[in-house]
């Protein structure tokens, strides 16, 4: 595997990998120093790899289960015990995570800010028009815009995956 072609699945898929190594860690900074890991096994090892999505996911896995051996944990999802998920279940997830925040990211970029800091940080309409200067109106029809904008991303996502 050339360098180049490494390079290239790394930007394809290091984001929805870290995801995948999410839901066995619950750690953002561990998911990501085990895929890295697995990336420069990658390239230190340089295999003949027929299917590098599956070898990728794979070798994710794996060193997630040794890691949480190790520290003797239970394997535990970020928001319920998510034991019952397969594999398969948790990898759709991940690229279905990825999708959400690339349509996050591709959003105006005070219209994102002002999402973020309602959705993820839990600031009111109030508290953020306050912090930002602007009236809780104006805030308020943006979270709403750039929440129209994420449900037509995932109508249009949903349908291709019917279609599949």
């Amino acid at each position: 595997m050339t360098s180049s072609e490494i390079e290239s699945l790394y930007k394809q898929y290091f984001r929805q990998l870290c995801l995948y190594a999410l839901h066995y860690l619950e750690d953002l900074d561990e998911s990501k120093d085990i895929v890295q890991e697995c990336f420069s096994a990658l390239i230190k090892g340089n295999p003949e790899i027929s299917n590098p999505k599956a070898y990728l996911y794979n070798s994710v896995r794996n060193r997630c289960i040794d890691l949480l051996r190790s520290k003797k944990k239970e394997r535990m999802a970020p928001m319920d015990d998510l034991s019952y998920i397969s594999d398969e279940e948790a990898q759709l997830r991940s690229e279905m995570e990825v999708q959400l925040w690339e349509a996050v990211d591709s959003l105006p970029p005070k219209r994102r800010e002002l999402l973020l800091l309602n959705k993820r940080d839990g600031l009111k309409y109030s508290e953020i028009a306050q912090l930002k200067g602007l009236s809780e109106n104006t805030v308020r029809n943006q979270i709403f815009r750039a929440v129209e904008s994420l449900r037509k991303n995932a109508k249009k996502l949903f349908s291709f995956l019917f279609c599949l």
